[in-house]
């Protein structure tokens, strides 16, 4: 009676943990989708830039997308105790992870290029930038 005790509590706690992964999973995807089309409004926004007014201020919605995701991720990895490093993303995430970071690319080898070649120079930018290497060393 002892075993078959056991045996139902260990499937009851592995079921919870399935259940638990899932949802964990579920947020990550959501905070990937969330970053990933915030990426995609400041490629448009970076595209869509005449002055360096226009480009600093994509640079710094860029930023608080950078912080926004950083803040989320911590939570979530504090709150589900998941650590995700660099390719270590699990296999379930990795749709969302992928979008993610084509849409970075994407933005980084086109609009912000050519951004930073019209208006690199001027001093919003400078400090926009500025901003983005400060949250990057965090």
């Amino acid at each position: 009676m002892k075993k078959t005790g056991l045996a139902i509590i260990a499937a009851a706690l592995v079921f919870a943990a399935c259940g638990g992964r899932a949802a964990a999973m579920k947020e990550y995807a959501a905070a990937f989708d969330t970053a990933t089309k915030k990426i995609n409004e400041v490629s448009a926004d970076l595209k869509a830039a005449k002055d360096g007014k226009a480009v600093a201020d994509a640079l710094n919605k860029f930023n608080d997308a950078m912080v926004a995701m950083k803040t989320q991720g911590d939570a979530l990895d504090k709150k589900h105790n998941l650590k995700m490093k660099g390719d270590e993303i699990p296999a379930e995430l990795k749709p969302q992870f992928d979008a993610f970071m084509a849409a970075v690319k994407a933005m980084q080898e086109g609009p912000m290029t050519e951004a930073m070649k019209a208006h690199g120079a001027e001093p919003e930018v400078a400090e926009a930038l500025k901003k983005i290497q400060a949250t990057s060393k965090d």
